[in-house]
């Protein structure tokens, strides 16, 4: 698949579930700026939005974010691709080689940085401040509880409407996923899910009943996610590959834990998935004939 080719059109509200796209995880690209870019503000990193080549040469609009470590930047980078692996839109991510010169500092060696592929330009994603307004096209549009397992997955306690793009024709991109997969973490911790509990708060012991079984339902997808071995642009990162590798490892061990997390996240009063206490074990020699 070429750099910034789409892969796939959101369906529309009337259609039952999203698709599972595939159990392979899509490419991590490369690509290299091409001209001085402009400086995005209002944002929590340095961004800059910069002219660009992929391996194809086919010319690229790209999200360059800078002064992120290494670990950052392969966590941003899995991300977006397990995203888009189970169904959900993300912008397509690449390892960026970048000219010092292109995003405001002096002539020097070339920087490595994320960067995602611009898809307001041609769809004018948005984000929806307001909160009811964007729950209800979540719901509308049958992400809502793909999204809510996705950030309990990848550990994304750091969620707002800001990391969430609506376009005009109805499509959801997820952005920025940097602050995942925090460093240090167990896999079976239970931490903040900013979207499961705002979709929570306005619900019923029922309606969460209802749509905690949307969510279980939707784990499967997350099984199905085929992680295999480092991408090739990792190699270009120092250390990369090794810490690609540790997050996919981590993410797999999650697996493990996560039907427990989110059910006890929804009805945290039963915690019926977690294990019952074993039974004492009786001494023969205190049985009765």
């Amino acid at each position: 698949m070429a750099e910034g080719e789409s892969r796939g059109e959101m369906p529309s509200s009337t259609d039952n579930v999203r698709p599972f796209r595939g159990s392979q995880l899509p490419p991590l690209g490369i690509a290299a700026t091409a001209g001085k870019g402009n400086l995005i503000t209002g944002s929590r990193n340095e961004i800059w939005l910069c002219h660009a080549y992929g391996l194809s040469q086919a010319p690229l609009m790209l999200y360059i974010k800078l002064n992120l470590s290494t670990r950052a930047m392969m966590v941003e980078a899995l991300c977006a691709q397990l995203a888009q692996c189970v169904g959900l839109d993300c912008p397509d991510p690449y390892l960026v080689t970048v000219n010092p010169i292109h995003v405001g500092r002096p002539a020097g060696s070339k920087i490595l940085a994320f960067g995602a592929l611009d898809v307001s330009s041609k769809s004018m994603a948005r984000p929806i401040r307001a909160l009811e307004m964007l729950l209800d096209l979540l719901h509308r549009l049958k992400v809502a509880d793909l999204a809510c397992a996705f950030d309990e997955w990848i550990c994304n306690d750091v969620r707002s409407p800001s990391d969430i793009l609506v376009s005009p024709e109805s499509r959801i991109f997820l952005i920025d996923h940097e602050a995942a997969i925090g460093e240090g973490l167990e896999p079976g911790v239970a931490l903040t899910n900013w979207l499961a509990q705002r979709i929570a708060e306005g619900m019923t012991l029922e309606e969460r009943a209802t749509f905690l079984r949307k969510v279980r339902a939707r784990l499967a997808a997350l099984r199905h996610a085929s992680l295999g071995a480092a991408p090739l642009a990792a190699q270009y990162s120092q250390d990369g590959v090794r810490i690609y590798e540790s997050l996919v490892q981590f993410l797999e061990d999650r697996l493990l834990h996560i039907d427990r997390l989110v059910s006890q996240r929804f009805l945290p009063e039963q915690r019926y998935l977690e294990e019952p206490p074993e039974a004492p074990v009786k001494n023969d020699a205190n049985r009765t004939s």
